[in-house]
């Protein structure tokens, strides 16, 4: 039987800044359906990485191939058309707005990609997949609150929703568990595994015991390159990431 084709694979991709190199030659491929969780120390390079697969960073030198085809030079809202979907590790809403009104946004943009350019999608074909993604992600009911008035927890929900709501096949969490409680990160972790029956997840984490519970497989990166990469028990073993990220 033939090898699937990762949906995502980096080839040599380097990013400098200036004289700093912050994405030094890392190459990795991610397969379909797959939670990966990229791991390392502050200036790893994690945030630079993402940020080239997504196309907010444009690569000095190496490839980016999504689903077998080249993107190294797309720009993001062409990225975004493909299902390449980003959530910032600041918590990025339109506070002003309802929680509907949030969501809305990206579900129109997202139904319009299957409408001829003079149509635009119902006002009820909107609602249907509004309403699918704040019941995902815990927030049905939610709708006519508006965004700056949610708590914290439910603000980093409502941007997952607003990324459901653009029918994502690749989705790149960045620190998601970042500043929520104990309760909130487990309920946020059982939502993972529930996008992932349906896309893959890339997930950028500090938090060690959500990325030993949660990924498939782990890309522990140090000073900009790779330093390991397999199972969460294989890395959690290995000894250089106990001493570069683990302290032991």
């Amino acid at each position: 039987m033939a090898a699937v084709a990762p949906i995502l694979a980096t080839q040599s991709l380097t990013r400098r800044f200036g004289g700093l190199t912050a994405v030094d030659a890392v190459s990795l491929e991610v397969g379909r359906g797959e939670i990966r969780a990229i791991i390392g120390p502050n200036g790893a390079g994690k945030t630079t990485l993402v940020g080239m697969i997504c196309g907010r960073h444009e690569p000095s030198s190496g490839r980016i191939l999504y689903d077998g085809r080249d993107i190294t030079r797309l720009r993001p809202w062409q990225r975004l058309r493909l299902g390449i979907v980003y959530t910032f590790q600041v918590t990025s809403i339109y506070r002003g707005l309802t929680c509907y009104e949030n969501v809305a946004l990206p579900a129109q943009r997202g139904l319009m990609q299957g409408f001829a350019a003079r149509f635009a999608p119902g006002e009820a074909k909107v609602a249907e997949r509004v309403r699918a993604a704040l019941e995902a992600v815990g927030l049905a009911g939610f709708e006519v609150q508006r965004a700056d008035e949610l708590a914290y927890g439910h603000q980093r929900l409502l941007e997952i929703a607003m990324a459901l709501a653009a029918e994502p096949r690749l989705l790149i969490l960045d620190e998601p568990t970042q500043g929520l409680a104990e309760g909130e990160i487990a309920a946020l972790c059982e939502l993972v595994r529930r996008i992932a029956r349906a896309a893959t997840v890339l997930v950028i984490e500090h938090n060690m015991q959500v990325v030993l519970e949660l990924a498939e497989r782990v890309t522990v990166m140090d000073a900009g390159a790779i330093l390991a990469e397999g199972t969460p028990a294989e890395v959690e073993r290995h000894p250089d990431v106990q001493r570069a990220y683990l302290g032991r």
